[in-house]
């Protein structure tokens, strides 16, 4: 109930401060059972486009120094959100990350870690093909560009889910988790070419 409450005033003022269009928002809408949404990260309002974008609860990974102030890390927490430590493997993020694709909800996540202005298939991490082969869950790119100035054009390109473990055999390592992270920033910023 607080998410969508806190979701709506968002969405009222992402209406008066944006021009924002939403593209296949069906692909995410109508889907049921644990998703992972990975998309590009150009700015720190990039969470509160998705989350008004989408009408699925969405739960994010943030970086841990977001939680340090107790009242903004209680909001955050409310919302869904839990803290990654981007130094290292942080296992208890890779376990919340499972707990909610378990409970059939939406992990939102920003692959490259940071934000970042351009493609680098370098910025790929291994963590988010860890978790989707662990959790079995598919994986949906999104793309966000356009200006954040007060009625710029904001568009949010929702791509197809996809099981990237579909055609793989054995054992999965840091290299092949390091690989399929690359191929699912190249499929994210492929969705900005439109």
């Amino acid at each position: 109930m607080f998410y969508k409450i806190v979701v709506a005033i968002l969405k009222f003022l992402v209406f008066i401060a944006f021009d924002l269009k939403v593209h296949n928002a069906d692909r995410i809408n109508n889907t049921e059972g644990g998703l992972i949404a990975c998309g590009n990260h150009i700015s720190l309002i990039d969470p509160v486009i998705l989350a008004v974008a989408s009408k699925r609860q969405i739960h994010y990974m943030g970086k841990k120094e977001l939680f340090d102030n107790k009242i903004i890390g209680y909001l955050f927490k409310k919302l869904g959100a839990f803290p990654v430590d981007r130094e290292g493997i942080s296992l208890s993020a890779i376990k919340t990350s499972l707990s909610v694709l378990k409970n059939k909800e939406v992990l939102g996540i920003f692959p490259e870690g940071t934000r970042v202005s351009q493609y680098d298939e370098n910025n790929a991490k291994p963590g988010i093909a860890l978790i989707a082969n662990k959790s079995k869950a598919g994986i949906m790119p999104f793309y966000i560009k356009g200006p954040y100035k007060f009625r710029g054009k904001i568009e949010i390109f929702f791509g197809e889910e996809k099981d990237y473990f579909e055609n793989f055999e054995g054992r999965a390592g840091t290299e092949v988790y390091t690989e399929i992270g690359k191929q699912i920033l190249k499929d994210i910023y492929s969705l900005g070419d439109r």
